[in-house]
């Protein structure tokens, strides 16, 4: 009788014996039992809810784009973008021949072919409504004259190349917002590494052109000959490698140019905005400056410089339009007001 009335605590207590039974639930008379979902159903279901989501997610994107493209519009219209453009237009015509003495100087090192700088050259003025004779007749005579820098003057080539880079990163910083601008020195630097980009991506530019040339007299010829579809290819190729190119490059500058933390889902958005927008601009200049005479009769000798400047100024605010819609899809996104920057400033 003793060890019937143990207790809990007590070690020979067993709790499986006497540990009372739980309760079974019991489900009322007026609920029905739950029904199983087949395998199959569950599977579509799912589907349809991903697929939901998916369209969902599309929409706000959409939406967002929109928003920042409008803003971008906004922007150029309520700020200094345009004199920045101007600044821009400026310093690219008092930069673009030691620009372009300092690359044949680079060309001239790695290859001694005239077909090759033709090509260069011939690659960079697709970036032009037409062919300007002032410039073309200028880096003629620059190729005749065989000019050779010395240290010093490579020095000052470099510093007259640099004013339009500094003045692109000048407007960027400024049409982000950015809290704080950067230093004197490390303005310049960008300013250097942008012209050392802008070189070496017009010498892939020539090796790219080089190889093209290679494959196309030999065997891709023969193909090409044979297959209609790889003949659209490469015309679309061709005709479109400039664009692609382009927002390439300003994908690059609106990446690493401003003086905040700019993530690339904030890039891409207004890159191809710039890209395509840059393109039709191209496409109605192209048109409209066919017959330079309208420009000779009022501005005289120089209505191509005039054409030049107008066409740089133009690629200028399509270029600053695409940094206002980075800015204002980073800020979007961020949800950050429009009372400060898009981004934050990063430590260095």
């Amino acid at each position: 009788m003793a060890e019937q009335h143990r207790g809990r605590d007590s070690p020979g207590y067993d709790r499986r014996v006497t540990a009372p039974p739980a309760r079974a639930r019991q489900r009322p008379a007026d609920q029905p039992a739950p029904q199983l979902v087949p395998p199959v159903e569950s599977h579509t279901r799912h589907r349809a809810s991903l697929y939901h989501r998916v369209y969902l997610r599309a929409l706000a994107e959409v939406r967002l784009t929109a928003l920042a493209i409008w803003r971008g519009i906004v922007g150029v219209y309520n700020s200094d973008d345009l004199t920045f453009a101007a600044s821009i237009a400026y310093y690219a015509l008092l930069s673009l021949f030691p620009f372009f003495l300092l690359l044949f100087s680079v060309v001239a090192g790695v290859t001694s072919s005239e077909a090759d700088r033709q090509e260069v050259l011939g690659f960079v003025l697709r970036y032009f409504p037409r062919q300007f004779d002032f410039v073309t007749s200028q880096l003629n005579s620059m190729q005749d004259a065989r000019l050779k820098l010395g240290v010093f003057g490579s020095i000052l080539m470099v510093w007259a190349a640099m004013g339009v880079f500094g003045a692109i990163t000048s407007a960027v910083n400024h049409a982000w917002g950015v809290e704080k601008q950067p230093s004197y020195f490390k303005h310049k630097m960008i300013s250097f590494v942008m012209l050392a980009m802008a070189s070496l991506l017009l010498m892939a530019a020539l090796a790219l052109v080089s190889a093209i040339n290679v494959v196309g007299a030999s065997w891709f010829a023969a193909v090409l000959e044979r297959h209609e579809s790889l003949q659209a290819l490469q015309g679309f190729a061709v005709k479109w490698a400039s664009t692609f190119a382009f927002i390439f490059v300003v994908g690059l500058i609106f990446y690493f140019v401003p003086n905040a933390k700019v993530r690339f889902r904030d890039v891409w958005v207004g890159a191809v905005v710039t890209g395509l927008a840059w393109r039709g601009a191209l496409a109605g200049f192209s048109w409209y400056v066919r017959d330079l005479t309208r420009f000779n009769n009022i501005h005289g000798s120089i209505g191509a410089v005039v054409v030049f400047l107008i066409w740089i100024y133009t690629s200028a605010v399509i270029l600053l339009y695409g940094v206002e819609v980075t800015a204002a899809n980073a800020r979007l996104r961020r949800r950050r007001p429009d009372e400060i920057p898009a981004a934050p400033t990063p430590r260095i």
